[in-house]
């Protein structure tokens, strides 16, 4: 269950990484490794990745913090998430929305964190995506950190 992550923990984990969760974002080259933390009592993997709408280069960049999930076969964005991109009111449950993760060249499928779920407020990176991006986590345990990086 996922009851200890949620937006105002998004928020939080942002402002104390100074990688402010939706903000604005920059792609760069080369897009990994990128750093994450390893938070609270459950040890969650929590990475800001740069994200934007795939095949939209006049669209919106932002860094969304996302909880790595390797038992999740899907990507999922949180409404609030969706609704920095789309706009208030233009996500609709049940739909899919590409978008760019950290590299411009590759689309990923990302579903809306199902309303009404333990996962409903948490931005997941599931491995559908990490296997497209070809990354994978170098974790460092006694720093509490990972690296999301290609092998």
């Amino acid at each position: 269950m996922l009851k200890d992550i949620n937006e105002k923990k998004l928020e939080n984990i942002g402002h104390d990484q100074e990688i402010e969760h939706l903000s604005a974002g920059t792609f760069t080259s080369p897009c990994f490794p990128v750093n994450g933390i390893i938070h609270g009592l459950n040890s969650r993997f929590m990475v800001p990745l740069v994200c934007q709408r795939a095949k939209k280069p006049n669209s919106k960049v932002l860094n969304v913090w996302f909880l790595v999930d390797t038992a999740s076969p899907f990507t999922c964005l949180t409404v609030k998430t969706l609704e920095a991109f789309l706009g208030a009111g233009n996500v609709t449950e049940g739909n899919f929305y590409s978008f760019a993760i950290q590299d411009q060249n590759i689309r990923i499928q990302c579903q809306v964190s199902k309303v009404g779920t333990h996962f409903e407020f948490v931005n997941i990176l599931g491995i559908d995506t990490m296997r497209s991006l070809e990354v994978s986590p170098i974790v460092n345990w006694r720093q509490s950190t990972f690296r999301l990086a290609k092998q």
